[in-house]
């Protein structure tokens, strides 16, 4: 799956400056690097936050069969 056309599609004419800072997102190898300032890359940069997820748990969350907040207590989503 394509998660940066994915975040890029979903993100278009959003706010993005409410992130306050840069977030990076890991998905197995995939990497999208969203700024406030509404770029969205597969730049591997450091963020000010970078969340890191399999692609089977991300599969789950778009699809509604978890939550965001399950992924993170189960440990499936992690967050630095």
């Amino acid at each position: 799956m394509d998660y940066l056309a994915i975040v890029k599609e979903r993100a278009e004419g959003k706010d993005l400056s409410v992130l306050g800072g840069t977030v990076k997102l890991v998905v197995d190898e995939q990497i999208v690097f969203v700024t406030p300032e509404g770029d969205i890359s597969g730049s591997d940069e450091e963020a000010d936050c970078t969340m890191t997820i399999d692609s089977e748990t991300m599969q789950a969350i778009m699809n509604g069969e978890t939550s965001g907040q399950a992924a993170f207590m189960t440990g499936k989503l992690k967050v630095a």
